[in-house]
């Protein structure tokens, strides 16, 4: 799977521990991501809540994927890093 092309969207809290793990993960691997503060951005967050069904963070969105909390399992498998 490329990821080049695919734009991924991490929407967060600033008071986050696991925002911060998941974050620090992709920067890591040198995954470039847009970060949503839904503390700040009332909009983002019912727009995240729409997608995912979740009220807490982080969520993660990678092209028409979901992953909800820092899955680094799951994280690994859609990003294609082995």
């Amino acid at each position: 799977m490329n990821i080049s092309n695919k734009k991924i969207k991490v929407y967060s809290t600033p008071d986050c521990a696991y925002c911060y793990t998941l974050k620090g993960f992709l920067k890591k691997h040198h995954i470039e991501f847009e970060e949503i503060d839904i503390f700040s951005d009332k909009e983002a967050k019912k727009e995240m809540i729409k997608k995912s069904g979740q009220k807490e963070v982080p969520v993660m969105e990678i092209g028409d994927q979901i992953i909800v909390g820092f899955d680094k399992k799951k994280t690994l498998e859609v990003l294609g890093i082995s």
